[in-house]
């Protein structure tokens, strides 16, 4: 756990305590098209339920029933949960005669849309060296795939054998980016408070809106998405293999509270 002491041109310095790293996966440790990369993805899923649901209904239905998870706020039902119950009724079937083929599916097949990401091996260096400098690590992917799904893309990215302390899908979440309860199960399942956390992520909405509940944001610009209706700022910015000089470049202090010379050197001191 570190402990930084952001001071303003004033010279007066405020405490942050960042304990965990918060990574979002598609687009900031795996770079990809996500347009190219989805629409592999739903012509791939449509094949291999041809046999049970009308290719012209699997990408509606799909849709339909994420659309669905995003906007739903009730904590009693797993994303998953809220999937099935819009999904099925859209195709007609059960979830005993799907379930098996989307299992199959994402344990065989998915695999072969690695051909449509675009991986980078500054992901791994950056995780490993703050695994290594001792924060507490969370995957914060949205959590609209199983977690097989987020299991395969984080082996594409390198990262899958990081101390990941947990790891965001739709069999266990209760809800969605851009909702900040989101963002709060994740701080309650983690013990933390907002000013312990740091969220890393590439889109200006999904990923900054973690500003609501107090987390620190930093904003990786190599997949910048940013569709231009965001009010949320991100404390920091800069390219992936950046944030570590970010944290380690950040001034820390013994102190709680003090009024320095902003123009002193850099410290840094491990609690």
């Amino acid at each position: 756990m570190y402990v930084f002491y952001i001071c303003s041109k004033s010279g007066r310095c405020y405490q942050i305590v960042i304990e965990a790293v918060f990574f979002d996966l598609d687009g900031t440790l795996l770079p990809m098209d996500m347009d190219e990369f989805l629409g592999q993805y739903f012509r791939a899923l449509t094949y291999k339920f041809s046999k049970i649901v009308p290719p012209g209904l699997m990408k509606e239905s799909i849709l339909h029933a994420t659309s669905a998870m995003i906007r739903d706020k009730n904590p009693a039902q797993t994303n998953q949960e809220v999937f099935m119950e819009h999904f099925l009724p859209k195709v007609r079937s059960t979830s005993q005669d799907l379930l098996p083929v989307f299992n199959y599916f994402y344990g065989h097949e998915y695999k072969d849309l690695k051909a449509y990401a675009r991986p980078n091996p500054t992901a791994k260096e950056v995780v490993d060296k703050l695994a290594g400098c001792g924060y507490r690590l969370v995957l914060a992917t949205n959590p609209i795939f199983p977690k097989e799904a987020i299991l395969e893309r984080m082996r594409w990215a390198g990262v899958e054998s990081a101390p990941w302390e947990l790891i965001t899908s739709y069999e266990e979440c209760h809800f969605c980016k851009p909702n900040p309860l989101y963002f709060d199960e994740i701080l309650s399942k983690m013990r933390l408070s907002g000013e312990q956390a740091l969220m890393v992520g590439n889109d200006t909405e999904a990923d900054l809106i973690a500003s609501s509940l107090g987390i620190k944001t930093y904003l990786a610009t190599d997949n910048l998405v940013d569709r231009g209706n965001s009010p949320w700022k991100p404390d920091f910015r800069g390219k992936l293999a950046e944030l570590p000089a970010c944290l380690e470049n950040l001034q820390i202090y013994p102190a709680k509270s003090m009024v320095l010379n902003p123009a002193a050197p850099l410290r840094q001191r491990r609690k």
